[in-house]
């Protein structure tokens, strides 16, 4: 029997296609179609951006930002807030610690997928619609197309994101994992679709200042790096004439992230918090934002700048027109049995030696020939064999103390390793570039030699110039031999964690663009180990390795 399709069923039927139209991928697996011209969503493209498509056609760009390590209770401790005392009990410095849900690819650093721009009015507009089978609203064209979406309060801001999940939820099986190669894409933690929300405040500002991208010093900076000035990078009071911009006239932050300062104030996923000196006061408040806006100076664009905003007021909910946000893409922790396990086993291993490669299970509990070997396994198997109720829970109080402080040495340990490297590779650097400019010199001199008399006043002065540059040289050698020598000693049973920070280093100055000079920690890397396994100082071989890097 025929089945016939009345009106109202066949407009509901284009609408849903021009909302998901479908196309197949070259991988074979199905893809939501982006209809929108890439200007109204990401005007700037640029390499590494996730495109995750929006419901009418639309889309919207993420940007990674790389986190801690692979294991899953690995994450990056970060120094956020400032130094500014008039605002210290707003914006006083404070340790928090960080995790993104995604792997780019497996064995890789975990990352956060921040949105890259405020959210637009015309995306927020094609969620809304969805949401409520209404028609999809007209791209548009021009600048006003990209205008964000101002004029909002935090619930409505959570309510998009919520709205934007579903929808992409509702049609993950037809949305590619991202990879390489697929545009647009829906990222997966374990399988697991990613869902939308706010950036915590801890999130953004790390984001803000340029997460992995820019060196620690940097990172502390009031702004991240703008050598062609803050007008050419925020709309503040200065530029922006009172008006509201559209997204991606001027230039990134070092991550590729839009408009962080000024144009909009964006709201964050935390309620807001007093700082005390050493930690947050405990009364949550109202809507937190960051950035800045239109209206800012330039002395309030800075990444520490945090303002509470009421939730509502007498005339309802609270939204003002220079206020907006941005989303990031997430993924639950516990996504399946598996991971669950391989959380228990890294719960396990907390305050024993970080350095065990981490593919290594952790030793099973029981209690060894060699008591306090590992003192947490120890008082891990004692709890584990305590037939008194009061006995075992005491010894388990006792072994998550003394798990929390080993660790807490641990992460020390790891830090100063890895600034061992760092310095030793600057070291091995700066060894390399001397040797260069001294073998030049010397070339120089022989050629003077070889055309003047060695006493002609040029020779004479290149030979001071020699004799005081190889005296520097001979200096330095001997700091860098001292740097080998020191950092073996340092770690004479702990070698495996320069082995782990060494691929930390390598990763660090990749993100940051400086992939080219792992070579010389390197380099300083697998000579602390042959020291560490002859005793023999080899000043000569050691400089020799350095200079024949350049």
């Amino acid at each position: 029997m025929k089945r016939s399709v009345d009106s109202k069923g066949a407009g509901r039927l284009i609408r849903l296609l021009a909302i998901g139209m479908m196309s197949f991928a070259s991988h074979g697996v199905a893809e939501v179609a982006v209809t929108w011209p890439e200007a109204l969503y990401n005007p700037k493209p640029a390499p590494e951006d996730v495109v995750v498509p929006l419901p009418c056609g639309g889309a919207m760009a993420f940007r990674p930002v790389g986190t801690a390590g692979t294991d899953p209770l690995a994450d990056t401790e970060v120094e956020l807030g400032s130094e500014n005392e008039s605002q210290g009990y707003a914006e006083h410095r404070y340790l928090d610690h960080l995790a993104g849900s995604f792997e780019a690819s497996e064995g890789e650093r975990r990352r956060l997928l921040i949105g890259k721009y405020e959210v637009t009015a015309l995306q927020y507009d094609a969620v809304l619609a969805a949401a409520s089978d209404a028609a999809c609203p007209e791209p548009g064209k021009g600048a006003t197309a990209r205008l964000p979406k101002g004029g909002v309060g935090w619930h409505e801001a959570l309510d998009f994101a919520h709205r934007y999940s579903l929808w992409l939820r509702a049609r993950a099986e037809a949305i590619a994992d991202c990879d390489a190669t697929a545009t647009p894409c829906l990222p997966r933690a374990d399988g697991v679709p990613a869902f939308v929300r706010l950036p915590t405040e801890a999130e953004w500002e790390y984001a803000a200042r340029g997460g992995d991208r820019v060196s620690p010093a940097v990172f502390r900076e009031m702004l991240y790096p703008m050598p062609d000035g803050p007008e050419r990078h925020a709309w503040f009071n200065q530029n922006a004439q009172g008006q509201v911009r559209p997204i991606g006239v001027l230039e990134p932050n070092p991550l590729g992230l839009h408009d962080v300062m000024g144009n909009l104030e964006e709201y964050v996923l935390d309620p807001f918090r007093l700082h005390r000196v050493e930690r947050r006061h405990g009364q949550p408040g109202a809507a937190v934002v960051r950035g800045g806006s239109l209206h800012s100076s330039a002395q309030d664009l800075r990444s520490s700048l945090r303002r509470e905003v009421p939730f509502y007021d007498d005339r309802g909910a609270v939204g003002t027109a220079d206020t907006g946000f941005r989303v990031l893409l997430a993924a639950p922790v516990l996504t399946s049995n598996q991971r669950i396990d391989a959380v228990r086993a890294a719960w396990e291993r907390l305050g024993s030696d970080v350095a065990r490669p981490q593919d290594t299970p952790p030793p099973r509990p029981a209690l060894s020939d060699r008591p306090f070997e590992d003192p947490v396994l120890e008082l891990t198997a004692l709890a584990r064999a305590s037939g008194e109720p009061e006995m075992k829970q005491r010894l388990e109080r006792l072994r998550s103390v003394v798990a929390g402080t080993n660790q807490r040495l641990y992460e020390q340990r790891a830090r100063s390793a890895r600034e061992a490297l760092r310095f030793g590779g600057l070291l091995c650097e700066k060894l390399s570039v001397e040797g260069y400019n001294i073998d030049l010199l010397r070339q120089r001199y022989d050629l003077c030699k070889d055309n003047e008399d060695a006493e002609h006043p040029r020779c004479r002065r290149l030979a001071e110039d020699l004799a005081r540059d190889d005296a520097v040289l001979e200096a330095n050698i001997g700091v860098y031999a001292d740097s080998i020598v020191r950092t073996a000693q340092t770690y004479p049973d702990d070698l495996p964690v320069l082995d782990t920070e060494l691929g930390g280093l390598r990763s660090e100055l990749t993100a940051r663009g400086y992939g080219d000079l792992g070579i010389y920690p390197e380099r300083f890397h697998r000579q602390v180990l042959d020291y560490a396994r002859t005793g023999a100082v080899e000043r000569g071989d050691w400089f020799k390795g350095c200079r024949e890097l350049r």
